[in-house]
């Protein structure tokens, strides 16, 4: 599921926790923190992972300070690069001086000073950082769920008519066979003609088609999934996956369904309609389980 929170805390500095995530089947995270919280990044880690299971989620830790920033130079460095400058420059025998401001964005040579800080004051940034990042996952989490309740609806609206479809077959194939069987008889007596035919034989025929084509198991097995769908829906919590494997279970039973009737050629024609709704629907609830934590 998609989702985002950005939380900020009090204090100076402040610790400010962007939070947000697309659909993924795993759990894919991301995270960049500044160098004065990176000894936090096992924390992190685990706080997030206790509270999400799937989807790529990008993790973004900031201070932010009210305190005017000075600037340190590295002056060892500068130096050295002056060096090699006065040494190029002889060598070559170039008369313009150095250009001092290419020199001060060299990386590393001039940067933001680092303010000192006691081993309380740490402890306390980083007990800041904890709790900002606790809002911001229930902030996000409040938001995943919304999306999930409307997801959750949508399956349960194509599970419900997935089975009454599976109803609806199972009704109809109940009386498919004797009507085959009707059809069967009156055909063979246009083929035929005046020749007796003989009613066991029709019977026997019918009887090996029934056999062939008997999907009452697989229509069983589709009601069961059906109801282990709803019971997860109704039973919350990590269903995304479940719902993956149940969905492919129902693509399955499906697809026999629907090789059983094949021999039935037009009479059969109602139950492979029938089939081709149920894998539409099917299908949408497959895309829509990787959307479900």
């Amino acid at each position: 599921m998609t989702g985002f929170a950005r939380v900020a805390s009090e204090g100076d500095p402040s610790v400010e926790v962007l939070l947000r995530s697309v659909n993924h089947r795993f759990l894919d995270l991301k995270m960049r923190t500044p160098s004065e919280l990176e000894s936090c990044d096992p924390l992190v880690r685990k706080l997030i992972k206790d509270s999400v299971q799937r989807g790529s989620v990008q993790v973004s830790v900031n201070l932010r300070s009210e305190r005017r920033t000075s600037l340190a130079l590295n002056r060892e460095l500068a130096e050295a690069y002056l060096a090699a400058y006065d040494e190029l420059a002889q060598t070559r025998e170039l008369s313009h001086p150095p250009d001092l401001t290419a020199i001060l964005r060299v990386p590393g040579v001039l940067g933001e000073q680092e303010a000192q800080r006691t081993e309380a004051q740490q402890k306390q940034l980083e007990q800041r950082l904890e709790e900002t990042l606790r809002a911001a996952l229930d902030q996000f989490n409040a938001e995943r769920e919304r999306e999930g309740d409307g997801i959750a609806a949508d399956v349960r609206d194509r599970i419900t008519r997935i089975g009454q479809e599976a109803e609806g077959l199972a009704a109809y194939v109940d009386g498919m066979i004797p009507e085959f069987q009707a059809r069967l008889e009156k055909r063979l007596a246009e083929l035929l003609g005046q020749t007796p035919i003989e009613p066991q034989r029709i019977l026997q025929e019918a009887a090996v088609l029934a056999d062939r084509c008997d999907v009452s198991e697989e229509l069983q097995r589709l009601s069961a999934h059906v109801n282990r769908v709803l019971d997860l829906l109704d039973g919350g919590g990590e269903v995304g996956k479940q719902l993956d494997f149940l969905a492919q279970e129902l693509n399955r039973e499906t697809n026999t369904l629907l090789s059983k009737t094949n021999p039935l050629g037009a009479a059969g024609l109602p139950v492979t309609e029938a089939g081709l709704r149920l894998k539409a629907e099917i299908e949408k609830i497959r895309e829509q389980a990787q959307n479900l934590e």
